[in-house]
């Protein structure tokens, strides 16, 4: 009996002590930063205020062969989540021609914010990032998830978005 009793205390602390490291590992998480995205229709868009929704922000550029082959992926994970609570900003990177990101926009049909990053502002308040592709994940609290260099692996974005979306 004695055995048993401890044992529970034992998996209680456990699970006590695993929640606790969890939600320190959880509160760590920088915030990202609240930018203003201007698309290329001219319209604005606050970061903050997609707060309650999952974000990706992803620097891209039309010169990058990984990017371009992205976005149909991007497309279709855009048309599934989006009206669940999803997000997605496309950043042109500043060396990119407004005519050529607008170019492919249109005829890639994408359904997304594209945005230009003429000043190079957004890449520096993004961890200045240099590298395309470059995609930050966001959670509806603001903060990081993750951020990859290269190919983003959509097996674990679709897990991912299906676990906190609910989708």
């Amino acid at each position: 009996m004695a055995f048993k009793r401890n044992l529970l205390f034992a998996l209680a602390a456990i699970a006590v002590l695993g929640a606790a490291i969890a939600s320190y590992a959880l509160a760590q998480r920088p915030a990202a930063p609240d930018a203003m995205f201007t698309m290329l229709d001219g319209r604005q868009l606050r970061l903050a205020d997609l707060r309650g929704k999952t974000v990706v922000v992803m620097f891209w550029a039309t010169s990058c062969p990984i990017c371009k082959g992205e976005m149909p992926d991007l497309v279709e994970t855009y048309r599934k989540y989006q009206p669940c609570g999803f997000e997605l900003i496309a950043v042109a990177m500043a060396y990119d021609s407004p005519e050529q990101v607008k170019n492919f926009a249109e005829s890639g049909g994408l359904p997304f914010p594209v945005v230009l990053d003429t000043g190079g502002d957004l890449a520096r308040a993004f961890s200045d990032t240099k590298v395309v592709p470059t995609t930050f994940l966001i959670d509806g609290s603001g903060k990081f998830v993750s951020r990859t260099l290269g190919a983003i692996d959509f097996t674990k974005l679709r897990q991912y978005l299906d676990a906190s979306l609910g989708a």
